[in-house]
């Protein structure tokens, strides 16, 4: 009986950490898509509408972006050093209240300031839900908690377009901007009242003799030059190229299809909501591909591949409807079953010991992936049409599929 109350205890455990962590990060997730949904009314409600307008307001999101990839690495040195809860909940605080307030501006201005204080606020989630769920999680259960962990917050992605699109047009777009920054609020107050659980000194932290031996062996100076090895550059390069594909569906599918076939705003969300649960499904019946063949170049060619071709296609053809739909949930399936493959090859070129920094590092690349996306395809609106929209975004996919091939044949084990 005391084994069974001992294994019941630390599931119970888990699975309460893994539920303050990830919900967190499901809302940091749905703030990365609050803003492109909203892209055409924004630029009638600015006054942006003109020449290079989808530029112009595609620039709110670069700035989020921006600033999330300037400071992500130096909060994690944060996090370290101070510990993870504090930063968790305050980040969620801060970039609640900046997306919250894009509901009251005013100027196109205060937009730019509130994205690029979102974004610096963005920047806690990865650093410190990885530290809390490393330290807080029985080593058992580790693998399944950072699945769920990147699940949520595709659900995350799945749920911003229909809130925002939906509370828009039941009530006002300002409306929609504001409940979504309460609601961030009311989930970090709720982290705040369930703190205890989210220390990142649990039994899973390094003794202090540990850390005193890491200290001398693995000093920053090596660390940087881990980072910027080939193997670790090739996939963050993955990491970059992953987002500005999948991310660029994501951030102008809307827009394009509104542009090219005159889609509904509302078709086209659930369109959008389509490709993001099939993302979500993708990782989840990912994880068993992954543990069971590994990260094969075979995965790779299965998943990207038709992915890129189906996105590509929607630029040729016109598709309406449930069969919209139907493909880009297709689409959005076979990314996200690639992605625990993906976490597998990061970790076959990462040494014992560096997940973290490497798992930092790498996921600056989706940063830096979204911030330069939005420019691209905007300027491509402007000047070529929505259609450039789909066929680049299928091109970053198939160029992540090259890199998936270089990084396994070269510097996988």
């Amino acid at each position: 009986m005391g084994i069974v109350a001992r294994i019941s205890g630390t599931l119970n455990q888990d699975m309460k950490v893994i539920s303050l962590v990830c919900f967190p990060h499901m809302m940091s997730h749905a703030y990365w898509l609050v803003i492109p949904p909203m892209y055409l009314i924004l630029i009638a409600a600015f006054g942006l509408s003109g020449e290079f307008q989808y530029t112009k307001i595609a620039t709110v999101t670069t700035v989020f972006a921006m600033s999330t990839f300037a400071f992500q690495t130096p909060v994690g040195f944060i996090v370290d050093r101070i510990g993870a809860r504090s930063m968790l909940i305050g980040g969620l605080a801060i970039e609640a209240v900046a997306i919250g307030l894009f509901g009251v501006a005013t100027a196109y201005w205060q937009l730019l300031v509130l994205a690029a204080i979102a974004g610096a606020g963005h920047t806690v989630f990865h650093p410190a839900d990885y530290a809390i769920l490393s330290a807080r999680v029985s080593e058992k259960r580790m693998g399944r908690a950072f699945s769920i962990h990147s699940a949520t917050g595709y659900v995350g992605f799945f749920l911003a377009p229909i809130f925002m699109t939906g509370v828009a047009e039941l009530w006002h777009w300002r409306a929609a901007f504001i409940l979504i920054g309460i609601i961030g609020l009311l989930v970090a107050l709720v982290l705040l009242t369930q703190s205890g659980a989210l220390r990142d000194d649990g039994p899973a932290k390094k003794s202090e003799k540990d850390k005193a031996e890491e200290s001398s062996t693995q000093t920053t100076r090596e660390g940087l030059k881990l980072i910027l090895s080939l193997p670790i550059l090739m996939c963050f390069l993955y990491f970059v190229l992953h987002q500005m594909g999948g991310g660029g569906i994501r951030s102008f599918l809307v827009a394009a299809l509104g542009q090219i076939y005159g889609t509904p705003e509302v078709v086209a969300a659930w369109a959008l909501s389509a490709f993001t649960a099939g993302s979500v499904f993708g990782i989840l019946s990912g994880g068993y591909v992954a543990d069971r063949f590994g990260p094969r170049i075979s995965t790779a060619f299965v998943t990207l591949v038709p992915a890129g071709l189906i996105i590509a296609l929607l630029g040729w053809v016109e598709i309406n409807g449930v069969l919209l739909v139907a493909a880009l949930a297709l689409s959005g399936y076979l990314i996200g079953l690639l992605i625990p493959s993906r976490d597998l090859l990061l970790r076959s070129v990462t040494p014992p010991g560096s997940m973290g920094k490497v798992m930092g590092f790498a996921s600056t690349g989706s940063n830096l992936g979204g911030a330069l996306i939005p420019v691209v395809l905007g300027y491509a609106m402007d000047t070529a049409g929505g259609h450039w929209v789909f066929w680049i975004c299928a091109l970053f996919i198939g160029a992540a599929f090259l890199t998936f091939i270089t990084a396994r044949t070269k510097y996988g084990t």
